[in-house]
């Protein structure tokens, strides 16, 4: 990435375009990876018989997901310093 000094307005876009770029590519790779074998194997009998390695697994695409979620997290953290960029409520007397 480019470098900038931190909390500058450029570092927020860039830092913004990274994490938008990173969560469009981490949504395809969920939808043609993850996706079509979730679908095939996400039955009754899957979840009749939950077990040990059933668990494991869970806990597995429990990561998947936060991983996005905290991608999503970053983008919208820098699109608000972007909005808020220099924007305090000081009086001339503080």
């Amino acid at each position: 990435m480019l470098k900038f000094d931190k909390n500058t307005i450029p570092y927020h876009i860039t830092n913004l375009v990274f994490y938008i770029f990173t969560l469009v590519v981490i949504g395809l790779i969920y939808v043609y990876v993850f996706y079509p074998p979730l679908s095939d194997i996400a039955t009754q009998d899957f979840f009749a018989s939950f077990g040990l390695r059933e668990s494991g697994g869970l806990l597995f695409f429990l990561l998947l997901l936060i991983t996005p979620l905290l991608v999503l997290y970053g983008a919208i953290y820098h699109l608000f310093r972007i909005i808020t960029f220099n924007k305090t409520n000081r009086t001339v007397s503080q």
